[in-house]
């Protein structure tokens, strides 16, 4: 009986140890997946509908897409789609067509643990043109894949739904 008690100890020990281990944010083919729609009315602006343009960065931390989302200019600064600081590990732009229902898969880079996206909508507001995602992790803390879904309205980005 000890025997098994010990054993079933150390099994349940192990186990503690390695979930607590750090997560390894390593790349992965595909792990990301952004469905977009366009609105019939996308970017409406003086009674008409307009192409939008989106970019999207991957983030080992949120600091320098935060601080550049709430400093004067910085939207514009993120709509450049440039690598802003060390925090960006990629960024890619995207065109969103009015009534498009576009789907891009994305490799997720390495040390990648966010996913931010800016929509270039004419009426440019942080809370309407900005969205963060964070990749999740499994209960044995490795990195998911993450799968996205969202409607460019007319003048915002409207959340559908956040599958993980």
């Amino acid at each position: 009986m000890k025997v098994f008690i010990r054993l079933v100890l150390v099994l349940f020990s192990t186990i503690l140890v390695c979930s607590c281990t750090a997560t390894k944010w390593s790349y992965e083919k595909d792990a990301i997946r952004l469905h977009i729609t366009g609105d019939p009315e996308l970017n409406l602006y003086q009674k008409k509908a307009h192409t939008l343009i989106l970019c999207t960065y991957h983030l080992k931390d949120l600091n320098g897409f935060n601080q550049l989302v709430d400093e004067k200019g910085g939207l514009e600064k993120l709509l450049e789609c440039n690598r802003f600081d060390q925090s960006v590990t990629h960024s890619k732009r995207l065109v969103v067509q009015p009534n498009q229902d576009l789907t891009e898969p994305m490799n997720r880079t390495e040390d990648a643990k966010y996913l931010g996206i800016v929509a270039g909508y004419y009426s440019l507001k942080k809370d309407q043109s900005t969205r963060l995602f964070q990749i999740p992790v499994s209960w044995t803390n490795s990195p998911k894949k993450l799968y996205v879904t969202l409607h460019m309205g007319p003048q915002g980005i409207q959340e559908r739904k956040e599958n993980q």
